[in-house]
Parts: C-alpha cells; sequence; structure tokens
C-alpha cells in the first residue's frame, strides 16, 4: 500500500511531498503540476529562498504602496516580497520531491478510500488533502462554490507596455472599486498582475473594469480567478490531514496563501513522515497537527472579524485605521515604515521545528 497519498500538487501538497522524500508518496491532482494559477503568487523572498523557487521569481521589492481615495501611502517593508512564475515555482518544487504524480480527478472518500472520477479507487495509509478550498475529502463531501464563507477574486496579467502607471506592489483600499474587498497591481517582469477580491462575492467584473479604467490598463493576455478559503475548518479527520486552503488556512483580509499553505504543508509532511518512522504514533502525529493549526486560530479570528466589518467601514475610516497602522500618508519621495511585525512574524515555515 502507497505511504501517503496527497491530493492537490500546488503549494501546500508540494511542500508536504518534498517533507516526505524517500517515502512511498502518490500525488494526484486533476492537472498537470503549474497548469493552473489562481492567484497574484506574492510571497516573502526568504520564504522562496527556503522553498529552493528564488529561479521562479519575476519581480522583487520591499516598497509597498497603499491607496485610499486620493491619499497614498508608500510602506518601505522589512524584507522583500516576490512575485513568481506560478508553474516554475511549482516545478522546481516538485522536483525536490521523490512523488509520483498522477492526473486524477478526485470527487471524494469512501471511509478511507479516495474515489476518482473515472472509477479510480486508492488508498495509502496516511492521506492528505491539499486539493484548495473545495476540500474533497471532507467526510460530509466537497465544499461548493456558493460556500458563505469563500472569498472570490479575479486578475488579469497585462503586459507592461499596456499599464503605463504599474508601480511595484500596489493595494487599493477604494470604496470605488468594491464595498468589500480591495484591488491590487504588481509588476511581474513583462507583465502586470492586476486583480480585485471580495470578501462578500459582490460582481468583480464592473470593479475590474473600473480598476482598468483607474490604471489605464490595456488588455490583459491572460486571466484567471477564482475562491479563497480563509475560515480555519477541521485538520483531522481520521488519517486525513487538512493543509492550505483545504483547512481554510488563507490568511484573511489580505488573502496571502502561499506562505500558510506551505507551512502547514510542512508541517503535515514531518508529522506524518515522524509517524512512519516510528518517532511518534499515528494518533500523536494528528494531536500534534491539530495543536499546530489550533495554536492560529486566534490570529484568524483577529483577521475575520475585521474582514466582515470591511464592508461597513467608509473611506475616512480605512485612511485612519491605515494612518494608525503606517503613520500618515506620503508626501513626495518619503516612505513610512511597516509597523505590523507581528503579521509578517506568524507561519514561517523556515522556523517551524523539525518536529512541530
Amino acid at each position: 500500500m502507497t505511504e501517503v497519498l496527497i491530493v492537490g500538487g500546488s503549494f501546500a501538497g508540494l511542500t508536504a511531498a518534498r517533507e516526505l522524500r524517500g517515502r512511498d508518496v502518490l500525488i494526484v491532482d486533476r492537472s498537470p503540476i503549474g497548469a493552473h494559477q489562481t492567484s497574484a503568487c506574492a510571497l516573502p523572498v526568504r520564504i522562496a529562498a527556503w522553498l529552493g523557487i528564488e529561479d521562479a521569481i519575476l519581480f522583487e521589492d520591499s516598497l509597498m504602496h497603499i491607496s485610499v481615495g486620493r491619499e497614498r501611502w508608500d510602506v518601505r517593508l522589512p524584507e522583500a516580497f516576490g512575485v513568481i512564475d506560478y508553474e516554475r515555482a511549482c516545478l522546481l518544487l516538485a522536483a525536490q520531491s521523490d512523488a509520483r504524480v498522477e492526473r486524477v480527478r478526485v470527487t471524494g472518500r469512501e471511509g478511507d478510500t479516495v474515489v476518482g472520477a473515472d472509477g479510480e479507487r486508492l488508498t495509502a495509509n496516511w492521506l492528505i488533502d491539499a486539493s484548495g478550498w473545495r476540500r474533497v475529502l471532507d467526510a460530509s463531501g466537497a465544499t461548493e462554490g456558493r460556500d458563505p464563507h469563500l472569498v472570490i477574486g479575479t486578475e488579469d496579467h497585462v503586459p507592461t507596455a499596456l499599464a503605463p502607471q504599474a508601480d511595484g506592489f500596489g493595494f487599493y483600499l477604494e470604496k470605488s472599486l468594491l464595498r468589500s474587498g480591495y484591488g491590487w497591481s504588481f509588476a511581474a517582469g513583462d507583465h502586470v498582475r492586476a486583480g480585485v477580491g471580495s470578501f462578500i462575492k459582490e460582481p468583480l467584473q464592473p470593479a475590474m473594469t473600473r480598476l482598468r479604467e483607474r490604471d489605464d490598463l490595456g488588455a490583459g493576455r491572460e486571466h484567471h480567478g477564482g475562491a479563497i478559503a480563509c475560515v480555519p475548518r477541521t485538520p483531522v479527520d481520521g488519517n486525513v490531514l487538512f493543509a492550505g486552503d483545504a483547512a481554510g488556512h488563507a490568511l484573511p483580509i489580505t488573502l496571502e496563501g502561499i506562505r500558510p499553505a506551505v507551512f502547514f504543508g510542512a508541517g503535515a509532511g514531518r508529522l506524518v513522515n515522524a509517524a512512519l518512522a516510528g518517532t511518534l504514533t499515528a494518533a500523536e502525529a494528528r494531536s500534534r497537527y491539530r495543536a499546530l493549526h489550533a495554536e492560529h486560530l486566534g490570529g484568524y479570528a483577529k483577521l475575520n472579524r475585521i474582514q466582515r466589518l470591511y464592508r461597513y467601514l467608509p473611506e475616512p475610516v480605512l485612511r485612519r485605521l491605515v494612518t494608525r497602522g503606517v503613520g500618515q500618508p506620503t508626501r513626495g519621495d518619503g516612505e513610512v515604515a511597516f509597523r505590523s511585525l507581528r503579521y509578517l512574524d506568524v507561519l514561517r515555515p523556515e522556523l517551524l521545528p523539525a518536529l512541530p
């Protein structure tokens, strides 16, 4: 029997597989590795280095621009973030694992058996659900797109020549774009990734039209979008560990997904590896993973509370909140320092203990 079956070949699943190198691991995904980007794909450069995917970085900077109405803050972060080529990053990460990869569209689970759309029935000693927001191994069935807890986003890749106002990492907290959400514009080498995300599932295409008008953006050469799960869910069910969006691990408000996916993917992989080696019992591995998840629930609760209230905050209040967080709006070439260091300190996979 296969030792570990991982459902999902993106960051959470591939990181878990890397931690399980040397084990009999099978990754199944409905698409080829790296085929479907679903986010802006930005993460701290130090995490990219830890993952061994630095060659996938298209742009990096430590300066972030926040706009609320006519006010703008140029915020200097304590570390650089990078925008990555999703396919290249996934392939680099997959190359560090010796897991087998098969294309299977998983539709659910019957007890300890993973069921595929074409009649596949797969078993393993351990299962890791890294399938994203669909959470396909949930005993009660996969999550549907209309689930009210999901956040939605969409993004265009616009050639740099057609994005004259693009300027590094830009965030637009502007009610003229979205009632409850924000827009962004990230430089990415030969193109700009411009998109919008809504916390309440309001229509996105009108917001994208307004963003294009705001930044004088030309036609995109590529488009993608999808749902994001940032409300934590049960991380363990029998011999199944859920990681990344499958466990609601995307960070609320910012919707940052790669950092938490990698953190919990690494944690799941290390604990399963320890159980297979006999260092931990299966029960101890499950208990430790539950504890790792629970350790961060307080932070998720606070961010989700702000996210729920966001729709009710007018721009003057948003401006006051940003000023409280980073200082007065910048003028000319001025910069302000990012004060919310706690946000950047959590869920750091490079600081995860060898045995979480």
